[in-house]
């Protein structure tokens, strides 16, 4: 069963062995060793079983064991087949939503939904509340730079698919993130690829002066190394 997907396969026997140290989450714990063994029918008949106990929780114990179960997935991201649609609709989404409605002001419910959900709103509340924690910082950067970069992937092509201004305005809110950070260290990593696409920008701009052939001939005579993504068109005359 260990071959490309290993790592999924190995991240699901250690949640397995995190799971089992709480009662409750027993047979969750069950779910993931069953998936590790690639019997799925199974292991989606134990994680009902599991989710139809877990709907009898009352909140204090929903909210822990929920915390338990996020906090061990976030250790194991390789564990991709574990977060399925019945565990994040019928447990994990409904006890962060209704904890969030019970206590606005309590920052776990909006951090965990802002992660799961890469919510830029939820996310910003959660890091007003705590400015320290840097996955809800570091989600919220990569949300500006993902912004900056959908806006500038046609360039290649001489088409940028976003306003100038509001490109601008998702590389400054990433800069600002960092800048505003306790710590800079975390974020050290992103920086350049946020000055990369500044510059893209400024580029583009001078280039829009005189549209003189292509945006990459411009860059090329300017001495710009820009790597282009490769482009496929489906049904499109531009495919044929």
């Amino acid at each position: 069963m260990h071959y490309w997907n290993k790592g999924n396969f190995e991240g699901l026997l250690e949640l397995a062995a995190e799971l089992k140290k709480t009662s409750e989450l027993r047979e969750l714990a069950e779910y993931c060793m069953l998936r590790e063994k690639g019997l799925r029918s199974r292991a989606m008949t134990h994680l009902d079983e599991f989710l139809n106990k877990a709907s009898l929780w009352d909140p204090d114990s929903a909210r822990r064991n929920v915390l338990i179960v996020l906090k061990a997935d976030a250790r194991t991201p390789a564990a991709h087949q574990f977060k399925t649609h019945p565990l994040l609709t019928r447990l994990i989404y409904p006890t962060l939503e209704q904890w969030a409605t019970d206590e606005p002001s309590s920052v776990e419910p909006l951090r965990w939904l802002g992660l799961l959900r890469s919510d830029p709103d939820t996310l910003s509340r959660a890091l007003s509340l705590t400015p320290s924690d840097v996955p809800v910082r570091r989600r919220l950067i990569n949300i500006a730079i993902e912004t900056a970069d959908y806006a500038t992937h046609h360039l290649s092509e001489s088409v940028l698919l976003s306003t100038v201004a509001e490109t601008r305005d998702s590389i400054s809110s990433a800069r600002q993130l960092i800048a505003s950070a306790p710590n800079f260290k975390p974020f050290a990593d992103l920086v350049a690829e946020i000055d990369k696409y500044e510059q893209m920008l400024d580029d583009w701009e001078d280039y829009s002066q005189s549209l003189d052939g292509t945006f990459p001939q411009w860059c090329a005579a300017k001495g710009r190394t820009y790597s282009w993504p490769s482009i496929v068109y489906y049904d499109d005359d531009r495919a044929q």
